[in-house]
């Protein structure tokens, strides 16, 4: 056993050598040869008056799904000027059909993956544009359309310096870059600008989380004079308390596996206790994994991970239940078959197991 240990740490050591530690000395190499990976910039045909601008970034090579129209559409409807960031090749009719729904469409090629294209079109903008306030996105959640356009005007017209949808306190504090905006003052900070020009696009997740959801909050939460969340624990427990009694089984299945109250303790305890127990339990790492179909069904949030069976949290059974509890708007088969495509993590083999047990993919 002591041996085979040992073969599993040395194969581990060697995937985060080969696939995140030679990634970032492969980045860091180009950096100082002044190479950036380049990018293509097309001007869109929608535009809205103002200056709040909204950074999608995506990754869809087959087609354009529901999620991201809808994503788009609602943006729309919040009169945000859509930076469109897609990280991969678009044939003729794509370019044209995505031009005609943004302000401007960055094509790239995933360098430094999601961090990489923030970086790209934020710097874009910050050299041609004045932005009084900037929101960012990403394709790694579904959106919903109930509730999304009302979330996304909040985002918009905030007066916060910050404003997220969410917070994670797994590997430490940080805003989650999934859905964010920030104001004037922080774009118009040397701050902001010192992070995205420093930023350095490693083709890891690891570094993604690290150097850059991490990275950007300690850069710029210490200079916001306002911080604000959408979704919290404290405005689902202030919610769960109004109700007077509920389903306590399906709201303890409503979040992840490894944070559920014990089964035979759901009978002895009070509905009080038992909301304080779960709100408690969901704060302590990333909230829209751990309890997002509780924020779903009691803060109408439009907003699901797309990883949810990928990263251990529920099962796939688990999922089919719960969206038929708290709503799925017609898309329960495409989620489905979405979730079941990709797989658990558990599931992964050799190498890819090894970088997926140490957050690298």
């Amino acid at each position: 056993m002591p041996k085979l240990r040992l073969l599993r740490s040395l194969k581990k050591r060697v995937a985060k050598i080969r696939y995140h530690e030679f990634e970032v000395i492969k980045s860091r190499f180009n950096r100082s040869l002044g190479r950036d990976e380049p990018y293509q910039v097309h001007q869109g045909r929608r535009h809205h008056p103002g200056s709040v601008y909204a950074i999608f970034l995506v990754w869809q090579p087959n087609k354009t799904p529901w999620y991201v129209d809808n994503a788009l559409a609602s943006l729309d409807e919040a009169q945000a000027n859509v930076v469109l960031v897609v990280n991969h090749g678009l044939d003729a009719e794509r370019l044209a059909d995505l031009k005609q729904r943004c302000s401007k469409l960055i094509v790239r090629d995933n360098a430094g993956l999601d961090f990489g294209g923030f970086r790209d079109a934020t710097l874009h903008l910050l050299e041609n544009t004045e932005a009084t306030r900037l929101l960012y996105l990403n394709d790694s959640v579904y959106f919903f359309s109930n509730g999304l356009t009302p979330l996304f005007r909040e985002l918009a017209g905030a007066e916060a310096d910050i404003v997220g949808s969410f917070e994670n306190r797994e590997h430490g504090y940080h805003m989650q870059s999934f859905c964010f905006s920030v104001g004037h003052r922080i774009v118009a900070s040397s701050e902001f600008a010192r992070f995205w020009k420093q930023y350095l696009p490693v083709n890891s997740r690891l570094w993604a989380i690290r150097k850059g959801e991490i990275g950007f909050s300690a850069a710029i939460l210490p200079i916001a004079r306002s911080v604000t969340t959408v979704y919290t624990p404290d405005k689902l427990r202030l919610r769960l308390s109004e109700i007077d009694g509920g389903d306590v089984g399906a709201m303890n299945g409503q979040i992840c596996r490894d944070l559920r109250l014990p089964a035979a303790s759901l009978g002895s305890e009070s509905w009080a206790a038992i909301i304080a127990k779960i709100c408690e339990r969901i704060a302590t790492r990333s909230q829209i994994h751990t309890a997002g179909f509780l924020y779903k069904k009691h803060l109408n949030c439009p907003l699901m991970k797309r990883d949810l069976v990928y990263r251990l949290q529920f099962d796939i059974g688990e999922i089919e239940q719960n969206l038929i509890a708290v709503g799925h708007e017609g898309h329960l088969a495409d989620i489905l078959s979405d979730m079941t495509r990709k797989g658990s993590g558990d599931q992964l083999r050799s190498t890819r197991r090894q970088l997926f047990d140490q957050g690298i993919i």
